[in-house]
């Protein structure tokens, strides 16, 4: 058996305990990161369900309401007068146009989430397409007493057709003006501006309503998160509309940022480049597609 010397078994076990004590420093650093991940995990998990119990609530009550209203209709046999089946139909529309807006979103969420959404160019007349959405939201900026005006700049009137996702971008104009209109406060304002600089298009939508305080302004953009919520949520949504505006706008190229000041308004500011359009397709109001050949053109 070899003979040690006092030196080297002090040595052995300064080494023996440096090597303890690097295991110890390791295991509580993995033992942070595993809380770490696990806090994150329980967090995702009850963002989760409240986005579940959220979007029960904004499918449900849309649905249940056009189902009642078609009920009454249908129960009465048509025995009202013009003016209160006016009302219905109307009612009708809304509910519908509502929910159809948020499961519009959600399956545009599952498509970025699951990476299958695709970028596609065509050319985009943006005063068309920003008037079609403001006329979708009408009804609720008059619910509310809000008006909505939209302001492009001489660049933009001479040159209305932009080469962008006619899709994508149409689902972030939507987003933004549901929210400026969701978040106003009745009787305010909403103003869209559009202008062309050099190769990019900038939007911008400004409200009058409670504003954002300047800590807030990422988190409002992570998925399922509200700044309003729990037994105090006085507004709707489902904590995806933000979230998919900035997803949109980063397939597309673009980038979004956030003004205002709370109680004083939010001007939510996006910058999109132009993109080469693809086999000459045209889009007037992100839905409909003109495909332009030998000087005639097919609607779809």
């Amino acid at each position: 058996m070899e003979h040690l010397s006092d030196d080297d078994i002090v040595r052995e076990i300064l080494s023996r305990l440096k090597a303890k004590d690097r295991a110890n420093h390791d295991l509580i650093v993995v033992t942070k990161k595993l809380e770490a991940l696990n806090s994150r995990l329980l967090e995702s998990e009850k963002l989760k369900s409240n986005f579940l119990s959220n979007i029960r609530n904004e499918v449900n009550n849309p649905l249940t309401s056009v189902l009642t209203l078609c009920d009454i209709l249908l129960t009465n046999g048509g025995t009202e007068d013009a003016e209160t089946v006016k009302s219905i139909v109307s009612s009708i529309h809304k509910e519908a146009f509502y929910l159809s807006f948020q499961m519009r979103n959600i399956f545009a969420a599952a498509e970025l989430e699951a990476g299958e959404a695709l970028f596609g160019a065509s050319s985009v007349d943006v005063g068309s397409l920003i008037r079609s959405t403001m006329d979708s939201f009408q009804h609720r900026a008059l619910e509310k007493g809000i008006s909505v005006s939209f302001v492009p700049d001489d660049k933009l009137k001479q040159t209305p057709v932009f080469s962008t996702d006619p899709e994508k971008f149409q689902i972030i104009v939507m987003n933004l003006l549901a929210n400026a209109i969701e978040y106003s406060h009745e009787g305010g304002a909403v103003e869209i501006r559009a202008w062309r600089d050099n190769a990019a298009l900038g939007v911008s939508v400004a409200d009058q309503g409670i504003g954002i305080d300047e800590a807030d302004r990422e988190i409002i953009f992570e998925r399922f998160k509200q700044l309003d919520s729990g037994s105090s949520k006085r507004h709707g949504g489902h904590g995806l509309g933000l979230s998919i505006t900035k997803a949109a706008l980063e397939l597309i190229g673009g980038r979004i940022t956030v003004g205002g000041k709370a109680g004083g308004g939010s001007v939510f500011t996006v910058s999109v480049p132009e993109a080469a359009p693809g086999a000459g397709a045209f889009s007037d109001n992100g839905n409909d597609f003109f495909f332009k050949d030998g000087g005639h053109s097919e609607r779809f």
